[in-house]
């Protein structure tokens, strides 16, 4: 499946045809300080915000959206019982998390 492909899923899929992963989906909307209508709205009316995804099993997707220069959303779904789409779960990928982040290197110890 490539991305055109999924974006045309999306488009004409409507409100009725989503289901949730209650109450998972509920707890990181609200750890990430974002409402499931607005997860919806992304997912159904901007299809065309989807950047890239990956494919992390069969019929199962990661779908990254871009919100800002410096934000993604990350929605996990998964199309098994197509037409119905499953959201597994909703994240905020913020690039000032990780801006400051540095690999340390361990000196090899001699014995």
């Amino acid at each position: 499946m490539n991305i055109k492909e999924l974006q045309n899923i999306l488009e004409k899929s409507s409100e009725e045809q989503l289901l949730f992963d209650e109450p998972h989906v509920s707890l990181r909307c609200e750890e990430n300080n974002i409402k499931k209508e607005n997860v919806v709205h992304i997912l159904l009316k901007e299809p065309h915000k989807l950047t890239h995804f990956i494919e992390d099993r069969p019929q199962v997707y990661k779908l990254y959206f871009k919100i800002s220069e410096r934000r993604q959303l990350k929605i996990i779904i998964d199309l098994f019982q197509l037409p119905l789409i499953m959201i597994r779960t909703v994240k905020i990928l913020d690039r000032k998390l990780y801006k400051n982040t540095r690999i340390v290197k361990l000196k090899k110890r001699r014995f």
